[in-house]
């Protein structure tokens, strides 16, 4: 199967499609797959760590940007569309697959104006521009959420998000002091939960002895968050970005994080209990229906980003330090609503799709 995987940007587009890729080589190795991004995105730096071959694409977004930067990118998804079309004739896929992100929408629409088989993922309950477009004209869309389906009518499936299968065989843990907690608010860091982590510090000083931390915070507040914790004598190791993550889940007792789907996905697949914090500008809000949805299954505790302080957070913490039946509980529901083979369900869609078009 030649594949191109066509999107990226931030870890929760881009992993999924790793994790296609991945199911792809499973099922037929040496498979020519050829990832498609932006210049500017998370893929230019992942893929080719990954092994895989990267064109990029010099595309920038839309929302929230001034008119004349609005109508230059506008200009750039067009030229964007042309140089799309000219990777398709040089690579010759069987099949394009858009995984959400700048670079998805001009390589789907170069795949169907070529006739190419497409299909498109959706991690999130209510589909982004590109995918709403789009969608139309794939053969499938692989979505997330049930409730996602009415937005694609009869080319929905539901496979669930696919995760990299370094996750799923990560070990139960034994819950022990000192307790690793883990931070992250994505690929490029959160700041008011890095800014929450370091007020929460002072009100963490008797648990010095039973605490760890484990904190990816992004580019700009790095050394800032690893100065708080040298003041307040905490063991922690605080990175902007940490490659192998499963591995940093694998050490972890307790994450804090964002709730965007690729994550939520990442902590059931890996058994995790989790404190998330809702990104709260996100489109239609659906990091905060995440959350609440593993809520409702027992599976995570939620803090509204308006609700997040020091305060709130530490004692958050210190309830699960002192009852760590909770993480035990927390951990068995999050693998009990976990779909564990998304990636399989899409790449069936994939052949699917190729024998339409044969």
């Amino acid at each position: 199967m030649k594949v191109i995987i066509a999107g990226g940007g931030t870890g929760g587009h881009l992993f999924p499609g790793i994790a296609v890729a991945k199911e792809i080589l499973r099922r037929s190795p040496g498979s020519p797959i050829l990832f498609v991004g932006a210049e500017q995105g998370i893929e230019a730096r992942l893929i080719p760590k990954e092994g895989f071959q990267l064109r990029t694409l010099p595309l920038g977004g839309i929302k929230g940007l001034g008119p004349v930067r609005q109508i230059g990118n506008l200009m750039g998804m067009v030229t964007g569309v042309l140089k799309a079309g000219n990777i398709l004739h040089e690579f010759k896929p069987d099949a394009v697959i858009g995984v959400g992100g700048y670079a998805s929408f001009p390589m789907l629409s170069a795949a169907v104006i070529g006739g190419y088989p497409r299909v498109i993922m959706e991690q999130n309950a209510i589909p982004g521009l590109a995918n709403r477009v789009l969608g139309r004209w794939v053969d499938f869309a692989a979505v997330t959420d049930a409730r996602t389906e009415r937005y694609f009518k009869n080319r929905a499936v539901v496979t669930g998000n696919p995760v990299r299968p370094e996750f799923k065989s990560i070990p139960a843990k034994t819950h022990t002091p000192p307790f690793t907690i883990l931070i992250f608010g994505g690929s490029q860091g959160a700041q008011s939960i890095n800014r929450a982590v370091i007020a929460a510090l002072q009100n963490l000083s008797a648990f010095k002895s039973e605490l760890r931390f484990i904190h990816q915070t992004g580019e700009r507040q790095m050394d800032e968050v690893r100065r708080a914790y040298t003041e307040a004598g905490f063991d922690a190791d605080v990175r902007t970005f940490f490659n192998n993550f499963h591995e940093q889940y694998a050490a972890a007792d307790l994450i804090i994080s964002r709730s965007g789907a690729t994550t939520v996905a990442e902590i059931k697949a890996a058994g995790r209990a989790a404190i998330l914090v809702p990104f709260p500008f996100a489109a239609d809000d659906h990091q905060m229906k995440n959350a609440l949805a593993m809520a409702e299954e027992k599976a995570a505790v939620v803090i509204s980003n308006s609700d997040l302080n020091g305060r709130k957070l530490a004692d958050t913490v210190v309830d699960f330090v002192r009852h760590p039946e909770r993480l035990k509980e927390m951990e068995t529901n999050a693998r009990r609503i976990a779909i564990l083979d998304a990636e399989a369900r899409i790449v069936d869609l994939v052949e699917k799709a190729i024998e339409r078009h044969v």
